[in-house]
């Protein structure tokens, strides 16, 4: 099902093909199958892909825009103040919505224009791809998408779920189980079933540029792709202020400030209450992998939340986003004198962790008893709730690294995500 007017089959508008700056950038006019075996040049593929999806032929004519069609009041807007992400701004009757950087390595920006589904018709923004709002049906690629539709209440919206076995929320769950959401395995996109459904919309995880080429056909057949860029999100609260994009896609602004509102304001509470701590534990985190040990680089997101609960992090002082990867003995050297270990892995037994390499007894928090996983609340098949409610609540992640680190500062609270390996 489309907005009012809309064709079935007929490609999505999108920015005119002579205008040459596909989403606010220059686009080399050049054939899909030089562009497609050109895959080293990312920034081609994507303008490739989009240009393919939507735009018109030189020949045709384009559709007169009326950006004066109706003036509409968008009484609530959201706005980024954390995330680095995105942009969101408000026009006479259209949302502008940026999606900064979507792809790993890749700087670039794509644009969107939010058109209420009554002027779909009507209006045409230059330079931009443009999904009628609100969005009525969505098929999420991430189960970090249902964090976002479950914090607005909204999670009706989601009608298809791409690794659906890893899914932890109880009403997504259910909703599979009723067949109100179509499964996909982890990986599967099967299209044929995708285009009988017609969703309105694909929120995809962002990762590179290459995921485009599986969904040509979609996006060729009317079908909005919307990457989604959260992850590469280095503070807890600019991740969970993606919420914000769901907010715009849904006409929920008025619901997304105020629960986002909350969650900061309790994350920075917390962050005062330990800010004069003064004794920071010694934190290692995760397992050796074939020789080497990878670690969370000291400007990445649980680098981040280590800071911010107070501990004492060997590499706050590297300036990687991602994994350092670091050789065993590194590791080791530091694990004989660390005070608590975090995120072991998958481990929810110390017996797991030996089966990794036994040498790994030797380890002070393997002693002492302070080894914790972020798996307390996690299904059999895999589906982990922190991986869900817990991007759109830092402030819950926060407080249970508070309670592990310092926990005479939150007597009274029990862990929410994460649990004792014993």
């Amino acid at each position: 099902m489309r907005g009012e007017g809309y064709q079935k089959g007929k490609s999505q508008k999108t920015c005119r093909n002579d205008d040459g700056k596909a989403f606010g950038r220059k686009a080399a006019p050049m054939s899909y199958n030089s562009l497609y075996h050109f895959k080293t040049n990312i920034l081609i593929v994507i303008c490739a892909m989009f240009f393919l999806s939507g735009c018109r032929s030189s020949s045709e004519k384009p559709r007169t825009t009326n950006l004066d069609a109706q003036v509409v009041s968008f009484q609530h807007k959201v706005h980024a103040k954390y995330a680095e992400g995105f942009r969101i701004s408000y026009h006479k009757n259209y949302k502008l919505l940026e999606i900064l950087n979507p792809f790993l390595g890749q700087a670039d920006t794509l644009r969107y224009a939010l058109i209420p589904r009554k002027l779909a018709d009507q209006i045409e923004v230059p330079n931009a791809l443009e999904i009628p709002i609100p969005v009525r049906s969505m098929i999420a690629t991430s189960t970090t998408h249902i964090g976002l539709t479950q914090m607005l209440n909204a999670n009706e919206v989601i009608k298809g779920m791409i690794g659906a076995e890893y899914v932890y929320s109880k009403d997504i769950r259910q909703r599979i189980k009723q067949g109100k959401i179509v499964p996909f395995p982890m990986g599967e996109i099967n299209k044929e079933r995708i285009l009988v459904m017609q969703p309105d919309l694909i929120m995809l995880s962002a990762g590179q540029s290459s995921q485009l080429d599986n969904y040509r056909v979609l996006m060729n057949s009317g079908i909005n792709i919307l990457p989604n860029a959260e992850w590469l999100e280095t503070t807890p609260l600019g991740k969970a202020e993606w919420v914000k994009v769901m907010a715009a896609l849904l006409n929920k602004e008025k619901l997304a400030n105020k629960k986002f509102q909350a969650v900061a304001e309790r994350y920075q509470e917390l962050k005062k209450a330990v800010k004069n701590v003064e004794e920071k534990p010694l934190v290692i985190n995760n397992l050796p992998f074939k020789g080497a040990w990878f670690v969370s680089g000291g400007n990445s997101y649980f680098a981040r939340l280590l800071k911010d609960a107070r501990a004492n992090y060997p590499w706050f002082d590297t300036e990687k986003t991602g994994g350092l990867r670091l050789g065993f003995e590194t590791i080791y050297e530091i694990g004989l004198r660390a005070d608590v270990w975090m995120n072991p892995g998958t481990a929810t037994t110390k017996e797991e962790i030996l089966a990794v390499d036994p040498r790994l007894k030797a380890f002070k928090p393997f002693k002492t008893g302070e080894i914790y996983n972020r798996n307390k609340r996690m299904r059999p098949s895999g589906g982990n709730d922190i991986w869900e409610s817990g991007v759109v609540h830092p402030e819950i992640v926060l407080a249970d690294l508070i309670k592990i680190f310092h926990p005479e500062i939150l007597p009274d609270h029990e862990l929410y995500y994460y649990q004792k390996v014993e």
